[in-house]
Protein backbone atom coordinates (compact mmCIF):
# COMPACT_ATOMS: atom_id res chain seq x y z
CA UNK A 1 0.00 0.00 0.00
CA UNK A 2 1.13 3.19 -1.11
CA UNK A 3 1.17 5.98 1.51
CA UNK A 4 0.81 9.88 -0.14
CA UNK A 5 1.83 12.30 2.44
CA UNK A 6 -0.11 16.38 1.89
CA UNK A 7 2.69 18.44 0.81
CA UNK A 8 2.99 21.39 3.36
CA UNK A 9 0.93 24.19 2.82
CA UNK A 10 3.11 27.38 2.15
CA UNK A 11 3.41 28.93 5.04
CA UNK A 12 4.44 25.84 7.06
CA UNK A 13 7.16 25.50 4.36
CA UNK A 14 8.35 29.04 5.14
CA UNK A 15 8.06 28.29 9.02
CA UNK A 16 10.31 25.50 8.52
CA UNK A 17 12.88 27.46 6.17
CA UNK A 18 12.87 30.94 8.81
CA UNK A 19 13.76 27.26 11.90
CA UNK A 20 16.48 26.05 9.59
CA UNK A 21 18.05 29.45 8.75
CA UNK A 22 17.81 30.94 12.09
CA UNK A 23 20.00 27.89 13.81
CA UNK A 24 22.44 28.23 10.93
CA UNK A 25 23.15 31.55 11.85
CA UNK A 26 22.96 31.14 15.64
CA UNK A 27 25.15 28.57 15.24
CA UNK A 28 28.18 30.92 13.17
CA UNK A 29 27.56 33.58 15.86
CA UNK A 30 28.14 31.21 18.69
CA UNK A 31 31.61 29.94 17.32
CA UNK A 32 32.94 33.37 16.62
CA UNK A 33 31.73 34.61 20.09
CA UNK A 34 33.75 30.98 22.04
CA UNK A 35 36.54 32.03 21.60
CA UNK A 36 37.59 35.85 22.10
CA UNK A 37 40.51 37.74 19.96
CA UNK A 38 42.06 40.33 21.82
CA UNK A 39 43.07 43.37 19.76
CA UNK A 40 46.30 45.52 21.51
CA UNK A 41 47.60 48.73 20.52
CA UNK A 42 50.52 47.09 18.74
CA UNK A 43 48.04 45.91 16.40
CA UNK A 44 47.09 49.53 15.32
CA UNK A 45 50.55 50.99 15.82
CA UNK A 46 51.75 48.11 13.22
CA UNK A 47 49.52 49.61 10.65
CA UNK A 48 50.00 53.20 11.52
CA UNK A 49 54.06 53.07 11.45
CA UNK A 50 53.79 51.20 8.21
CA UNK A 51 54.70 53.81 5.00
CA UNK A 52 53.10 50.80 2.65
CA UNK A 53 50.87 47.67 3.34
CA UNK A 54 50.95 44.40 1.34
CA UNK A 55 48.43 41.46 2.07
CA UNK A 56 47.63 38.23 0.76
CA UNK A 57 46.04 35.18 0.87
CA UNK A 58 44.56 31.80 -0.92
CA UNK A 59 41.10 31.45 -1.26
CA UNK A 60 38.62 32.65 1.09
CA UNK A 61 41.58 33.80 3.33
CA UNK A 62 42.51 35.97 0.23
CA UNK A 63 38.96 37.54 -0.05
CA UNK A 64 39.25 38.14 3.70
CA UNK A 65 41.97 40.15 3.70
CA UNK A 66 41.33 41.65 0.48
CA UNK A 67 38.06 43.19 2.50
CA UNK A 68 41.01 44.57 5.10
CA UNK A 69 43.06 46.44 2.15
CA UNK A 70 39.85 47.74 0.77
CA UNK A 71 39.17 49.64 4.68
CA UNK A 72 42.88 50.71 5.14
CA UNK A 73 43.28 52.10 1.73
CA UNK A 74 39.91 53.81 2.67
CA UNK A 75 42.05 54.89 6.07
CA UNK A 76 44.49 56.80 4.05
CA UNK A 77 47.28 53.82 3.67
CA UNK A 78 48.68 53.01 1.08
CA UNK A 79 48.09 49.72 0.46
CA UNK A 80 48.33 47.13 -2.07
CA UNK A 81 46.94 43.19 -3.21
CA UNK A 82 49.74 40.83 -4.05
CA UNK A 83 49.37 39.39 -7.38
CA UNK A 84 47.81 42.49 -9.37
CA UNK A 85 49.32 43.89 -11.78
CA UNK A 86 49.97 47.26 -10.69
CA UNK A 87 51.43 45.95 -7.36
CA UNK A 88 55.27 47.43 -6.92
CA UNK A 89 58.34 45.42 -5.34
CA UNK A 90 58.51 45.19 -1.10
CA UNK A 91 60.79 46.73 0.51
CA UNK A 92 62.54 47.50 3.71
CA UNK A 93 59.92 48.83 6.14
CA UNK A 94 57.26 48.28 4.46
CA UNK A 95 54.05 45.49 6.25
CA UNK A 96 52.94 42.64 4.89
CA UNK A 97 49.90 41.16 6.20
CA UNK A 98 49.77 37.24 5.11
CA UNK A 99 46.20 35.12 6.36
CA UNK A 100 46.54 31.62 6.33
CA UNK A 101 45.05 29.21 8.75
CA UNK A 102 47.75 26.60 8.51
CA UNK A 103 50.68 28.75 7.88
CA UNK A 104 51.84 26.36 5.52
CA UNK A 105 50.13 27.12 2.29
CA UNK A 106 53.88 26.71 -0.24
CA UNK A 107 52.73 30.05 -1.90
CA UNK A 108 51.91 32.15 1.41
CA UNK A 109 55.47 30.45 2.52
CA UNK A 110 57.45 31.79 -0.38
CA UNK A 111 55.40 35.18 -0.26
CA UNK A 112 56.91 35.71 3.63
CA UNK A 113 60.67 34.72 2.60
CA UNK A 114 60.74 37.01 -0.27
CA UNK A 115 59.37 39.83 2.08
CA UNK A 116 62.12 38.58 4.55
CA UNK A 117 64.68 39.26 2.29
CA UNK A 118 63.74 42.44 1.78
CA UNK A 119 63.17 43.67 5.13
CA UNK A 120 59.75 43.88 5.10
CA UNK A 121 57.68 43.64 8.47
CA UNK A 122 55.79 40.77 8.14
CA UNK A 123 52.28 40.19 10.49
CA UNK A 124 50.78 36.72 10.50
CA UNK A 125 46.64 35.46 10.52
CA UNK A 126 46.72 32.34 11.59
CA UNK A 127 45.22 29.30 14.06
CA UNK A 128 48.49 28.47 15.64
CA UNK A 129 52.03 29.35 15.69
CA UNK A 130 54.02 26.33 14.79
CA UNK A 131 54.61 27.14 11.15
CA UNK A 132 57.30 28.13 8.92
CA UNK A 133 55.82 31.79 8.57
CA UNK A 134 54.91 32.73 12.15
CA UNK A 135 58.98 31.61 12.71
CA UNK A 136 59.69 34.66 10.86
CA UNK A 137 56.51 36.97 11.25
CA UNK A 138 57.48 40.01 13.92
CA UNK A 139 53.97 39.78 14.64
CA UNK A 140 51.10 36.77 15.12
CA UNK A 141 47.35 37.11 15.53
CA UNK A 142 45.70 33.53 16.18
CA UNK A 143 41.87 33.39 15.11
CA UNK A 144 39.60 30.79 15.73
CA UNK A 145 39.26 27.83 12.80
CA UNK A 146 40.03 24.63 11.75
CA UNK A 147 43.66 24.21 9.41
CA UNK A 148 44.96 21.55 7.74
CA UNK A 149 47.05 21.50 11.05
CA UNK A 150 44.62 21.80 13.60
CA UNK A 151 42.05 19.82 12.41
CA UNK A 152 38.64 19.94 14.64
CA UNK A 153 40.92 19.68 17.85
CA UNK A 154 42.26 22.92 18.44
CA UNK A 155 38.47 24.90 17.47
CA UNK A 156 35.97 22.68 17.21
CA UNK A 157 33.27 24.39 13.99
CA UNK A 158 30.62 22.81 12.39
CA UNK A 159 31.13 24.46 9.74
CA UNK A 160 32.91 22.79 6.49
CA UNK A 161 36.83 23.33 5.74
CA UNK A 162 38.06 26.93 6.69
CA UNK A 163 34.90 28.70 7.02
CA UNK A 164 35.73 29.80 10.67
CA UNK A 165 38.95 31.21 10.20
CA UNK A 166 37.49 32.83 7.19
CA UNK A 167 34.66 34.73 9.03
CA UNK A 168 37.34 35.86 11.95
CA UNK A 169 39.74 37.24 9.23
CA UNK A 170 37.39 39.09 8.02
CA UNK A 171 35.69 40.39 11.53
CA UNK A 172 39.25 40.59 12.89
CA UNK A 173 40.05 43.46 10.06
CA UNK A 174 36.53 45.09 10.70
CA UNK A 175 37.20 45.61 14.45
CA UNK A 176 40.80 46.67 13.92
CA UNK A 177 39.67 49.22 11.05
CA UNK A 178 37.53 50.72 13.85
CA UNK A 179 39.85 50.89 16.28
CA UNK A 180 42.48 52.86 13.96
CA UNK A 181 39.45 55.04 13.09
CA UNK A 182 38.61 55.61 17.32
CA UNK A 183 42.38 56.03 17.60
CA UNK A 184 43.01 58.49 14.97
CA UNK A 185 39.65 60.32 15.57
CA UNK A 186 38.54 59.51 11.60
CA UNK A 187 34.82 59.79 10.95
CA UNK A 188 32.91 57.33 8.35
CA UNK A 189 32.51 60.53 5.97
CA UNK A 190 36.31 60.64 5.26
CA UNK A 191 36.55 57.06 4.49
CA UNK A 192 33.11 57.59 2.58
CA UNK A 193 35.26 60.29 1.00
CA UNK A 194 37.54 57.29 -0.41
CA UNK A 195 35.39 55.05 -1.65
CA UNK A 196 35.71 53.94 -5.46
CA UNK A 197 33.24 56.01 -7.95
CA UNK A 198 34.05 54.49 -10.98
CA UNK A 199 31.84 51.84 -10.30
Amino acid sequence: MTILQAPLNPSKRQLNNQMVNSKSWQTIIAELAKQPINLTNRDCEIIEQAPRIFVSGGGRSGLAIKALAMRLMQLGKTVFVVGETTTPAIQEGDLLVLASASGTTPAIVELAQTAQQAGAVIWLFSTNKSNPIATIAKQVTLLPGKSKQTGRTATSSQQPLGSLFEQSVWIFGDALVLALMNDQGITEQELRSQHANLE
